[in-house]
């Protein structure tokens, strides 16, 4: 052993020695581990209980509501993509339906 370990020992039962004479000089109020209780089992209790995301995956996540969960949202996905490819498709067209009526050399 060490002379730092050795000196760790004796401040530590120096300390132990310390604590051990100290007394609280109230007593604890009646019913006070009780009350200690009730609040750690509320706290539990409080973290026990899922939050709204917990409970919204709990219920998509049944597979009868993943299935429609994911079939909504591949057809949500496909009609967002056919809406954009379409926009896409009307600006295209109305580039070309210009370019060949007014080339882009003439209109400078």
């Amino acid at each position: 052993m060490s002379q730092t370990e050795s000196s760790h020992d004796a401040e530590d039962q120096d300390l132990r020695a310390l604590l051990r004479q100290h007394r609280p000089a109230a007593p604890l109020p009646p019913g006070f581990q009780n009350a200690v209780w009730r609040r750690i089992e509320a706290a539990e209790a409080r973290k026990a209980e899922p939050g709204w995301m917990e409970s919204l995956t709990a219920w998509l996540l049944r597979p009868r509501l993943a299935l429609t969960a994911a079939i909504v949202l591949v057809v949500a996905g496909a009609s967002l993509g056919v809406a954009q490819g379409s926009r896409n498709a009307d600006d295209f067209v109305k580039a070309r339906y210009l370019n060949s009526v007014s080339p882009p050399q003439l209109r400078r």
